[in-house]
């Protein structure tokens, strides 16, 4: 369970920093290359708490 609310916290950081990629205008792959990798965590996370 620490697990799951570690990736929560992970994805949730990695997409702020895919946001803030996007604000001071990145290349383009940067910014999905990190929005993917904070979904990946996100989904990881929601997969862990469902599993208990």
């Amino acid at each position: 369970m620490i697990l799951a609310f570690l990736m929560l916290f992970a994805g949730g950081m990695i997409l702020g920093g895919a946001w803030s990629f996007h604000r001071s205008k990145r290349p383009r792959w940067q910014i999905v290359a990190m929005a993917v990798l904070g979904v990946v965590c996100l989904a990881i996370s929601w997969w862990r708490i469902q599993a208990g």
